[in-house]
């Protein structure tokens, strides 16, 4: 699972508990301008229809049950922490090395995560 927290300057995603190690980091940062877009149940969150290259990235892989760490899609690398891709949320990114990081959310719904990440990058 995953919490997640926008700044002034950035948004960072911090890993809990097994996750960190399932996805080899602990810690993502990256500006909060390049959130290009954030969704609720994204089609991604069901990895085993969208990962064409598992065993290009750093990370877990074990079919129906988890994606953890950069998992390959159609439009390139994407950063996973998802066991139930019901809990999951995206968050669309320009000018990244990857192209959505896909969360399991921790202490909330999906919608939830979405209206308050949503409110805190509309801020100036």
């Amino acid at each position: 699972m995953a919490s997640i927290q926008v700044t002034a300057r950035e948004v960072i995603v911090r890993l809990h508990g097994w996750d960190r190690l399932l996805a080899m980091r602990s810690t993502l940062r990256f500006p909060r301008s390049h959130v290009r877009g954030v969704r609720a149940r994204p089609d991604e969150a069901r990895f085993d229809d969208v990962i064409v290259d598992s065993w290009r990235g750093a990370g877990t892989y074990v079919h129906a049950k988890v994606a953890a760490g950069v998992l390959h899609l159609a439009d390139g690398p994407s950063f996973f922490s998802v066991r139930r891709p019901e809990r999951a949320i995206a968050l669309d990114l320009d000018r990244e090395r990857m192209q959505h990081l896909v969360l399991e959310v921790d202490g909330e719904s999906p919608e939830s995560a979405v209206s308050r990440i949503t409110t805190a990058l509309a801020r100036a």
